[in-house]
């Protein structure tokens, strides 16, 4: 991983993975973290659950932004009738 990261050439595919994975962290942080009762209990890790669940939110949004300006024709002819 580490250096040759930074020459990797990015696809679609690339980013799709970005996003999924960002929606399955935030769905385990939101789903099995954040409503856990010990979370649940103390205010002070609540608030950071919630704040982890929100930024993951955001990031799974930007990522699909980035893919979708990136990669507009992607989604062209995915409708089949």
């Amino acid at each position: 991983m580490g250096r040759n990261r930074n020459k990797l050439k990015l696809d679609r595919f690339h980013y799709h993975e970005a996003l999924d994975r960002a929606f399955m962290v935030g769905n385990i942080v939101g789903e099995y973290f954040t409503e856990h009762p010990v979370v649940q209990k103390h205010p002070e890790l609540r608030k950071k659950a919630e704040t982890a669940t929100e930024l993951l939110i955001e990031l799974y949004q930007e990522i699909g932004r980035l893919e979708f300006e990136l990669f507009p024709d992607s989604t062209k002819g995915s409708e089949k009738q």
